[in-house]
């Protein structure tokens, strides 16, 4: 199984379903590199001016590491930080989920409200309770850091179509499949806009997106 950034090319025996919306997000997979560009660039220039408006949050319903119904309504009224992940990931996933460790310190740190959410693109596989045993081996601290998973057409729905983050599995034989998808982290702020796509490549992609959501948090 792989994981792999927006610029990769999906291969051909991605199903139907997955490839139409893998050519959709070709165009946008541009869009957001540049944008991310735009991000470094706005920081060191105007490291005060607030985060642009992407999009909204997707409509869904799915479930969290305990079981529990999991929507929209449960990123309102906050600040959050999202990426997408799987646990049997073993090449990006490890790295980004660090990395989300990372940030739960931080926040931590800084006496900070900001959540993180970390959406399963692998649901078949990551129920409930093996996203409950990922969460505790990465130390993660679920009153601040959730875990989802749901139906297969609604995570590719919320990912794909909700937050325009490459995801697709991809068929190797009968019963087994790798899953592709984007590295981004996506910026949420209370009202549900999507307010940034940062990759996590380097310290200064690490504090541009602490920088960004802080900004995003002291918004009124």
């Amino acid at each position: 199984m792989i994981a792999i950034g927006p610029r990769a090319n999906v291969v051909s025996r991605v199903p139907r379903r997955s490839a139409r919306w893998a050519i959709a997000l070709g165009a946008l997979a541009l869009t957001l590199a540049v944008a991310a560009l735009s991000l470094r660039r706005a920081a060191s220039i105007l490291p005060h001016a607030p985060a642009p408006v992407y999009g909204r949050l997707p409509t869904f319903r799915l479930i969290d590491e305990h079981g529990e119904p999991y929507t929209p309504e449960a990123m309102l009224g906050q600040v959050s930080v999202v990426d997408f992940i799987f646990t049997r990931c073993p090449s990006s996933c490890p790295r980004l989920t660090s990395r989300m460790g990372e940030l739960q310190a931080r926040f931590a740190r800084d006496k900070s409200s900001v959540r993180l959410v970390s959406f399963s693109v692998d649901p078949e596989n990551d129920t409930p309770a093996v996203l409950a045993d990922y969460a505790a081996k990465a130390g993660a601290d679920l009153s601040r850091w959730t875990f989802v998973t749901g139906a297969a057409d609604d995570i590719a729905r919320t990912v794909v179509l909700g937050f325009k983050v490459s995801a697709a599995k991809i068929a190797r034989g009968a019963e087994d499949y790798e899953v592709t998808h984007g590295n981004w982290f996506v910026l949420v702020d209370r009202k549900g806009a999507l307010r940034g796509y940062f990759p996590m490549d380097t310290a200064d992609d690490f504090e541009t997106l602490v920088s960004a959501a802080t900004g995003v948090e002291r918004e009124r």
